[in-house]
C-alpha cells in the first residue's frame, strides 16, 4: 500500500487569496483552481481534501520576514503538533538575528525542513547575507548532528507578477549555484525547479545532484508533458517528491495527473511509492 505525503500545501489567509485571485493573467497562466479556492483557508478544509484523495498526510510550508520568523515557527509548529495530519516546514531570513540560535530551537523540535521564498521574504539568493544564513545550516548540519533542508520557492516572472526587485527571482541559475556550493544541504526546488523558467534554464542549471530534489507542485500546469517526463526520468524516482500547492490546486487531481506523468516516465509502482512518499517520509525522519 502506498501512503501518500503531499509535500507542498500552504494555509492562506483570506486576503492572500483574494490578491492572488485579482492577479487574473498569473492565475490563468499557471492553472490555478481559483473556483473553489475561497473555501480552502484551513486545516478542516485541508483534511476533508486529504481525506477524499486518500492522502494520509501534508508539509506545511511557511514564510516570514525577518521580524516574523519566530512567531510564524511557533504559530505552525502549534498546528502540526495538534494535528495527527500536518507536518510543517520552519521557516528563516538571512537578516534573522541569531539564525544559529533558531536552528538549534527547530531542531529540538523535531523540524528538518526549512522554507525559503527570496521573492516574497525580500532577499536574493546569491547575496551575501544570504550566504551566511545557509553557512549557518551548513555547519549545524556537518558538526551538530542536523538534518536540515531546504525548499527553495520557484517563480521565474516573480518580478512581473507581484513588482519585487528582479534580482530576488528565484532563477535556476541561483538556485543551481547553491546547490553544488552547499552539497551538505539537500535543497527540494519546488515547482519541478523553476516555475514558468524557459526549460532549457532548468536542465541546464539544476542538473541532478545527490542532494537536490524536485517537487511537482503545480509544474504539470505549467510545463509540457514531455518536458516533465524528461526532469522525471533526467532526475529518478528517488529525486522527486509529490506536492501539490493547494490550496491552488486538490490532492485528488494532482495525484491522477501525476501518477500518469510518471507511467510514461516508465515508473514502477516502488519508484511511484518513493515519489508520493518514501522519499519526504526520509527527509522529515519519519521513514
Amino acid at each position: 500500500m502506498i501512503v501518500i505525503i503531499d509535500g507542498h500545501i500552504h494555509l492562506f489567509s483570506d486576503a492572500v487569496i483574494e490578491n492572488v485571485i485579482r492577479k487574473k493573467n498569473m492565475a490563468d497562466m499557471l492553472g490555478f483552481q481559483t473556483a473553489p479556492v475561497r473555501r480552502r483557508t484551513g486545516t478542516k478544509s485541508l483534511e476533508q481534501d486529504l481525506g477524499a484523495a486518500g492522502v494520509a498526510a501534508c508539509q506545511l510550508l511557511p514564510t516570514a520576514k525577518a521580524s516574523g520568523v519566530r512567531q510564524v515557527n511557533d504559530r505552525c509548529m502549534k498546528m502540526a503538533g495538534e494535528s495527527d495530519f500536518l507536518y510543517t516546514a520552519a521557516t528563516l531570513h538571512p537578516d534573522l538575528p541569531a539564525i544559529s540560535q533558531e536552528l538549534h530551537r527547530l531542531k529540538c523540535h523535531g523540524i528538518n525542513g526549512i522554507k525559503l521564498c527570496s521573492f516574497s521574504q525580500g532577499f536574493a539568493l546569491d547575496a551575501m547575507n544570504t550566504r551566511l544564513m545557509l553557512d549557518a545550516i551548513r555547519h549545524e548540519n556537518a558538526h551538530h548532528h542536523g538534518s536540515f533542508f531546504i525548499i527553495l520557492d520557484t517563480f521565474f516572472q516573480a518580478d512581473a507578477y507581484f513588482g519585487t526587485p528582479p534580482e530576488n527571482n528565484p532563477t535556476p541559475d541561483r538556485m543551481g549555484a547553491l546547490v553544488a556550493d552547499y552539497p551538505e544541504i539537500v535543497f527540494v526546488a519546488a515547482h519541478m525547479g523553476g516555475l514558468t523558467a524557459p526549460f532549457e534554464l532548468i536542465c541546464d542549471h539544476l542538473v541532478p545532484a545527490d542532494n537536490l530534489y524536485l517537487d511537482t507542485s503545480n509544474a504539470a500546469h505549467t510545463l509540457d508533458e514531455t518536458q516533465f517526463v524528461q526532469l522525471l526520468q533526467s532526475h529518478g524516482p528517488d529525486h522527486i517528491i509529490f506536492g501539490t500547492d493547494w490550496p491552488w490546486f486538490d490532492q485528488a487531481s494532482e495525484m491522477v495527473l501525476v501518477e500518469r506523468l510518471m507511467d510514461e516516465a516508465g515508473f514502477s509502482e516502488d519508484e511511484q511509492s518513493a515519489v508520493f512518499g518514501k522519499n519526504l517520509a526520509s527527509l522529515l525522519g519519519i521513514g
